[in-house]
């Protein structure tokens, strides 16, 4: 006679309880994977979708590397000068490429429109820039702020109110005691001046404004120009880049006759280490070219060809030496 089989309830329990398990894991993996699919469809260039809710690859932090302390001399307040330039987006020449920041944080000299300049506001008080951010439910939203105090209630400041308040805005400035500027919006995503308090009492005269934006994209290094006058022109079919102390943009022009290549410069001193040079192409048929020489080092090694449109910034390394500053190539052909 066959034993009859005991139906063991706690191990009926324990099948229950194990398929629960398994359809939680199962839920929460697929949760995950949506989570992911939907960071790579809003952006693509996200390191969310590499290193899941961490928010940056480890790739990424390997190459931020150790972060020491400073002394107070770098922590000291009261550091932005005085003056900054104010670039309006109508300003630039929206046909021509908006410069990217390269792996140095460096931005190349912005597209102009001819006959447009930079103008300078001096403050009154140090300007303030703060940038805050906080982790939402999806993202993390940032926000930039730059304020100025300009002194006095003068027809300019009223004016500039009147016509400008709410316009879109590219922001450069400097640290004091320092050659390297630095640059705050782009083409795409300007400062906005989103407020102004314009004071005239017993305490004082003076113009607030506040300039805004939404990103969690901080300054950069601005790489290139600062355009207060027109573009010095190069002598068509000269090879010999003469460089004055005066300017730091140059056009050039077509060949009279034939392309040619400029390979060589001249004008520049010891002390001029570390100034920007941008070129700027006005050639068609007989455009001329730069190449990698004893004089210009270019970005590997490629041949720039001075085409209407194109332009490229060097750094001056020693007074017999250009350097090519790394994203700032444009070339139109």
């Amino acid at each position: 006679m066959k034993a009859k089989k005991i139906s063991n309830p706690f191990h009926k329990g324990n099948q229950a309880a194990h398929k629960i398990q398994l359809r939680f894991f199962l839920s929460l993996m697929t949760l995950i994977t949506f989570a992911f699919v939907i960071g790579i469809f809003m952006d693509p260039s996200s390191s969310f979708c590499l290193s899941g809710f961490g928010g940056t690859s480890f790739a990424a932090m390997m190459a931020i590397g150790d972060i020491g302390d400073v002394s107070d001399r770098q922590t000291h307040g009261s550091n932005i000068a005085y003056k900054a330039y104010l670039i309006e987006i109508s300003q630039i020449n929206p046909d021509v490429t908006f410069p990217k920041p390269n792996a140095n944080r460096e931005i190349g000299t912005l597209p102009m429109k001819d006959g447009q300049y930079m103008k300078y506001f001096e403050a009154h008080d140090i300007p303030t820039y703060t940038s805050t951010g906080e982790k939402g439910d999806i993202t993390t939203s940032g926000e930039n702020n730059f304020v100025m105090i300009m002194g006095g209630m003068r027809d300019q400041l009223l004016t500039f109110i009147e016509e400008h308040a709410g316009g879109k805005f590219i922001i450069i400035f400097k640290e004091v005691g320092v050659e390297q500027w630095y640059i705050l919006g782009n083409y795409d995503r300007p400062m906005v001046l989103s407020s102004y308090e314009a004071k005239n009492d017993k305490d004082g005269r003076y113009v607030t404004f506040t300039f805004k934006r939404t990103s969690i994209d901080q300054y950069y290094k601005y790489a290139g120009d600062i355009i207060r006058v027109p573009a010095a022109k190069h002598a068509a079919d000269s090879t010999t880049l003469a460089i004055s102390p005066q300017n730091n943009r140059y056009e050039i022009p077509n060949g009279s006759s034939a392309a040619y290549t400029i390979n060589a410069i001249s004008g520049l001193t010891a002390n001029d280490k570390g100034r920007y040079i941008t070129l700027e192409g006005t050639g068609t048929d007989k455009a001329a070219t730069i190449a990698d020489s004893a004089s210009f080092t270019l970005e590997d090694g490629a041949t720039w060809t001075a085409k209407a449109g194109s332009s490229i910034t060097f750094r001056v390394m020693d007074p017999a030496t250009l350097v090519e500053v790394q994203g700032t190539r444009v070339q139109t052909a």
